[in-house]
């Protein structure tokens, strides 16, 4: 993550952006526009130019530092935050003052313009904000409550705005709050699902004999684990002054060779990051003076799943607004030991006094979530969900639990101090 106390090894901060402390807590859009990879043509978005991305991200002011690719995703590490890119959805995540919303029309027009079929006369720029819209088949935006809410710009300055904008685009979105409104909370925005690309009319698939089955798609789950108040002993692991000795290149195992990627991927590999999976291609990048982001592609092998998955870390170490964010989609790909696991292997790593999770699941079903002991006694038989509404940490005293059942999905959010 970029500070404004200093530079980044990307670019100078704008004139216009004044001097303070850097907003840790990201916002997070995720965009589906089918099912599944098997809806889309071609790679779908996974086609589109490196270039007409980073055009789309000039908008939201923010930078491209590197790409890694794999079968089924192309992972973006950003000068604030990630964006993962797959066939068939994109998941854009930016901190500090970006202005994610305002490239949501360019973001869609993309979408629009790759993935109709090539006999579709209609040009994205002639379709207003509804009618892109419609072309999404969900949209899921939300993002932590800001530390510093008067710093961002744009319609990201209250959550009404933001709710605003998205609503010009989508007909069926609703707006929760979940946690204390004079406390730690996190805000949703999600739509119901729609037709997605078949509302358009003509539109780029596959061709799927009448006698063949209808590919089942991965379950979707995505877990995010949002912390606050590192230790010192940890924010002082994410700080690069120059007195820091750049690693030698050929000991370390990355495809770029600058001093942040250098040492971001040193500092991966010291934390155990790149050892949270198997069969994992990492990206990391260290700034300067601190600062720390990373992602990583996890191959469907190693998490037991038909596609790939990802992880992604965020880090802004500075004293007075410490924040660390984990995110995956990986979590359904474990057995259901290995939830609480992994909370606490972050945990260990980053070393928060305050932290929320939250774990979204695709869901048909809804029960009564059990105690930890009725978890004990019959792992197998409970979802991930439940595991985490009993989820206990050492060290650390449980503050909200909170469930909600939308359409398709479920909702668990949990935090601690």
């Amino acid at each position: 993550h970029q500070t404004n106390s200093g530079k980044t090894l990307v670019e100078q901060p704008h004139d216009d952006e004044p001097m303070g402390p850097f907003e840790g807590p990201e916002k997070l859009l995720e965009l589906w526009f089918a099912d599944s990879r098997n809806d889309v043509l071609d790679g779908g978005l996974m086609r589109v130019d490196r270039q007409v991305w980073e055009n789309m991200l000039d908008i939201v002011k923010c930078k491209v530092l590197s790409v890694i690719q794999g079968d089924d995703v192309d992972a973006y590490l950003l000068s604030e935050s990630s964006m993962f890119v797959f066939p068939h959805k994109l998941i854009l995540k930016t901190c500090g003052t970006t202005t994610l919303l305002l490239g949501l029309e360019r973001l869609l027009s993309i979408a629009f313009d790759t993935l109709k079929a090539a006999d579709n006369p209609t040009p994205a720029e002639s379709l207003n904000s509804m009618e892109l819209g419609k072309f999404v088949k969900r949209c899921f935006y939300s993002r932590k409550s800001f530390m510093f809410p008067e710093r961002q710009k744009g319609p990201h300055r209250d959550w009404l705005l933001e709710v605003g904008v998205l609503d010009e685009y989508f007909a069926s979105g609703s707006a929760y709050t979940v946690g204390k409104m004079n406390g730690n909370h996190w805000l949703l925005y999600m739509t119901s699902p729609t037709q997605g690309m078949d509302a358009i009319g003509t539109v780029a698939r596959p061709l799927r004999l009448p006698s063949l089955p209808r590919p089942t798609p991965p379950a979707d789950e995505t877990l995010e684990i949002l912390m606050t108040h590192l230790s010192p002993a940890s924010c002082a692991r994410f700080e690069f002054p120059d007195s820091v000795a750049t690693p030698d290149p050929a000991k370390v195992a990355c495809n770029e060779k600058d001093r942040g990627h250098l040492l971001g991927t040193q500092l991966s590999s010291t934390l155990g990051l790149t050892q949270l999976f198997d069969d994992t291609i990492v990206d990391a990048y260290a700034f300067e003076p601190c600062g720390f982001s990373a992602n990583a592609i996890v191959k469907n092998q190693a998490c037991k799943s038909t596609e790939d998955g990802y992880w992604t870390v965020h880090v802004t170490p500075e004293p007075d607004s410490s924040y660390a964010s984990f995110e995956t989609n990986i979590a359904a790909c474990r057995d259901d030991k290995g939830l609480p696991w992994l909370v606490a292997r972050v945990l260990s790593i980053f070393e928060p006094s305050r932290l929320s999770v939250t774990l979204f699941t695709s869901s048909n079903s809804s029960s009564p979530a059990p105690s930890l002991q009725d978890i004990n006694e019959d792992n197998d038989g409970y979802k991930k969900s439940d595991i985490l509404h009993a989820l206990q940490l050492k060290n650390y005293r449980r503050t909200d639990r909170i469930a909600y059942s939308f359409d398709e999905y479920d909702l668990t959010f949990v935090s601690f101090d």
